[in-house]
């Protein structure tokens, strides 16, 4: 075969016996790796030891993957408003839970109680949302 290049005398290009089950291994595992590694425990990020009330109004609300994010905006001590980040469980766990779209919009005013962040910024983890109507909601897990 002078002037041909044969494929199928390259083993990694055919998909067939032993090669297929490999191929399909290294696939799963580039396409489950990013996920796992993009997510983390709540006691890397949070203080379980540090419990905290917010009331404020929502400024935005990403309802996404892997975890929904409350934007909150808080008035602080000196009366200056203060941006606040609520974590919370990811919307399918949410909508178990009794959550919709539609429970909460922006410029609802709500109470959240939930853990500061560790590093010390404007985090928090989540754990229960009380709605202008009075309803409460876990937003988030209990500290871990």
């Amino acid at each position: 075969m002078h002037g041909k290049f044969d494929y199928n005398r390259i083993y990694w290009l055919r998909l067939g016996g032993p090669h297929k089950v490999k191929t399909v291994v290294l696939l799963s595992i580039l396409l489950v790796a990013p996920r796992a590694f993009a997510h983390h425990s709540f006691g890397a990020e949070y203080d379980s030891a540090k419990p905290i009330t917010l009331t404020g109004v929502v400024t935005r609300i990403d309802w996404s993957n892997p975890h929904v994010y409350i934007y909150l905006a808080v008035k602080g001590d000196a009366g200056q408003l203060v941006n606040w980040a609520l974590e919370g469980h990811p919307p399918n766990t949410l909508r178990r839970t009794g959550w919709t779209r539609n429970a909460l919009k922006e410029s609802d005013t709500i109470t959240v109680t939930g853990w500061m962040s560790k590093d010390g910024s404007n985090r928090m983890a989540g754990r229960e949302v009380t709605l202008p109507d009075g309803k409460k909601l876990f937003l988030g897990p209990p500290a871990q």
